[in-house]
């Protein structure tokens, strides 16, 4: 492993995707609102009993009146017809976005890269580094693990832990937790190369994860 480092993967049944429900339509309205304006934006989304509370949305070239119209429309199409708070804009419209606004890019967005804030993340970044860092390719298998898992118990969600010795190639910890249950990983080769080879981490897939996660 090229650094020590604990990895937490997650798979839940709420979602066809297997990811938290705020998560997903979080980013189910985020591509809703990019089809009209394909420029920076986020959006987040609040929910009390898998219903939507409340929806912030923050997008570059967009008025406040526009946002708030498109949020009602994908409300209405996803069924949400209870009073749901919308925040557009909320600190104003904007112009511009990108790095030339906030830049960064290794360690930022952790939450949103893995499966929303309710769920506990490793400590480490994905972006910016190669299959041998297991801060990445270890929380990619720990993510294939625990799906894995999820489907084969039929379960409601499923955590994985994996934790690494820097310069040392098999995980020093390798668990699964099934709807609270624990037991050992076993049948999976967790070392970097055998994740990166069964992964396919060295082919040129990751350009996506820029916008939404790099799971579901």
């Amino acid at each position: 492993a090229g650094d020590q480092g604990i990895m937490v993967g997650y798979a839940t049944n709420e979602t066809a995707n297997y990811i938290p429900l705020e998560v997903e339509l979080s980013r189910s309205l985020n591509r809703y609102l990019f089809d009209k304006f394909p420029f920076d934006g986020k959006t987040q989304v609040t929910l009390s009993n898998n219903q939507v509370m409340a929806v912030v949305a923050s997008f570059q070239h967009a008025t406040k009146n526009e946002l708030e119209t498109l949020v009602n429309s994908w409300l209405k199409t996803n069924n949400q017809l209870t009073k749901v708070d919308i925040f557009a804009n909320p600190a104003g419209d904007w112009e511009i976005g990108g790095f030339d606004a906030d830049t960064g890019l290794t360690g930022r967005k952790l939450a949103v890269d893995s499966y929303g804030p309710r769920i506990p993340i490793g400590g480490g970044a994905f972006s910016g580094k190669d299959a041998s860092k297991v801060d990445r390719s270890g929380a990619y298998m720990a993510r294939k693990i625990a799906v894995d898992y999820l489907v084969r118990h039929n379960a409601k969600e499923v955590y994985t832990q994996l934790a690494y010795a820097i310069g040392v190639a098999e995980p020093v910890e390798a668990v699964v937790v099934i709807d609270g249950k624990e037991e050992q990983v076993t049948g999976y080769d967790l070392t970097p190369r055998g994740i990166k080879q069964f992964l396919r981490l060295d082919q040129p897939q990751f350009a996506a994860t820029a916008q939404y996660g790099h799971f579901g």
